[in-house]
């Protein structure tokens, strides 16, 4: 054999071995990571199901790169259905059958409320991808289960409290209102978003009525005209009600009268997904809700390539909690790599000094066990991304979608140079 012929071989038989490396890395036993969410009622089973789509494509976008560490990420997702006991039972499988290493994704902040003490007590890092809740990250006093600084708890979506006080800007800068309505679901995520709007409009002489309602009920319309009747006055409704139970009450206060003609409807953010609103709330013009996350114009390369994606496969735009639960695993995947290690203790250290590019914009945790949140400071800065994108949006006429929908609010980013637009 010729010395060229015989180079030629040896590079041959080297390539084989470099790919069969390769893959003998990828086939190395897979590091587990732990994906919770609603599948089924009572919980929004539609949220949870885009959930689980955004974090096998995070995992397959992982793996396709090598992995972490050479190894491969496997997905271990579980329904919670919005129910604190099921959740917490799923959180226990998680950590102690699964051996997890760490948890990402959740809806329903009393879900994941429910889910802390275990992930506490058995040192595994969680970051919670569309939970509220300022006890999340905050504790709750009233609660020895939920202390405040809890060590291996982040989350990336904003608190109430961060929301509420965009939402009350608008309402006191914006509509510049006397007096509101607000109802609320009777759940954690409910009561904390009662509390923090009461908390930033009463001191500002705001007269609120709040109601609480239950979830999943066929109808509202009894309490609804109730309302109408003798607070017909209100120059704005909110609704913090989530799932699918918002737009049955939704649509019930437009049948009834309690809004439209002076008094603004602030929907739930679940508007953002327009093909279901209209279909369940067709007398919705005219409604104001938040958005949470990145108005297209805003996209980045991963946040493009992750929205065309989900809309080659569901045939609409993505929602905030798909970009959410998304960047969560590639925020676990990125600490484990810096950690160079799976011990939940390594990567929680590595997610405290995350500086990390995902498909939402560049995430840090500033306050943690390297620096605590400062005395006077809202305790749920602790592990929290401190700046979450959101606006708000209104659907102007009868069948707008996200792109044709108005800016009000921030003023300085306002489409039509007003607060709110009669429709």
């Amino acid at each position: 054999m010729r010395g060229g012929d015989r180079w030629l071989v040896w590079l041959g038989f080297w390539l084989i071995l470099a790919a069969w490396a390769g893959n003998v890395a990828l086939a190395q036993e897979p590091i587990l990571i732990g994906a919770v969410g609603p599948l089924s009622q009572p919980g929004a089973v539609q949220a949870g199901l885009d959930m689980r789509w955004a974090v096998e494509t995070a995992v397959a976008d992982v793996n396709a790169a090598g992995g972490v560490l050479g190894r491969p990420l496997q997905i271990i997702f579980y329904d919670t259905q919005n129910q604190p006991n099921v959740a917490a039972s799923v959180a226990e499988r998680l950590v102690s059958e699964d051996r997890v290493v760490a948890v990402v994704g959740e809806y329903h902040s009393g879900a994941a409320l429910a889910q802390i003490p275990v992930y506490t007590r058995a040192g595994i890092p969680a970051v919670f991808s569309e939970v509220w809740s300022d006890a999340i990250t905050g504790g709750d006093p009233n609660d020895p289960n939920l202390p405040p600084n809890p060590p291996t708890i982040f989350r990336i979506a904003p608190t109430s409290s961060y929301a509420g006080a965009f939402l009350s800007d608008w309402l006191l800068n914006g509509l510049k209102v006397q007096k509101v309505i607000q109802i609320y679901e009777a759940t954690d995520f409910g009561l904390s978003q009662a509390s923090a709007l009461r908390s930033q409009l009463e001191p500002a002489g705001v007269e609120l009525v709040q109601i609480q309602v239950e979830l999943n009920q066929p109808d509202y319309s009894a309490i609804l005209l109730r309302l109408a009747q003798q607070h017909g006055d209100a120059d704005a409704v909110v609704f913090d009600v989530t799932g699918e139970s918002s737009y049955v009450v939704e649509q019930n206060a437009f049948e009834v009268g309690l809004v439209g003609r002076g008094t603004v409807p602030v929907v739930n953010q679940v508007a953002q997904n327009a093909d279901a609103f209209w279909r369940a709330v067709p007398d919705g013009a005219g409604s104001a809700f938040q958005f949470v996350g990145l108005a297209p114009a805003f996209y980045n390369d991963l946040t493009r390539s992750v929205a065309e994606r989900y809309e080659a496969a569901f045939g609409e735009p993505p929602k905030v909690w798909v970009f959410e639960a998304y960047d969560s695993v590639r925020l676990v995947a990125d600490a484990i790599e810096r950690a160079g290690s799976t011990d939940p203790e390594a990567i929680v250290r590595a997610l405290e000094t995350t500086s990390f590019e995902g498909a939402q914009g560049t995430y840090s945790f500033p306050y943690g066990s390297h620096n605590p949140v400062p005395e006077g400071e809202p305790s749920w800065l602790w592990h929290q991304w401190p700046n979450p994108p959101i606006v708000i949006l209104e659907y102007v006429r009868k069948g707008d979608g996200l792109a044709e929908a108005a800016v009000l609010w921030p003023e300085a980013r306002q489409t039509h140079g007003v607060a709110y637009i009669e429709p």
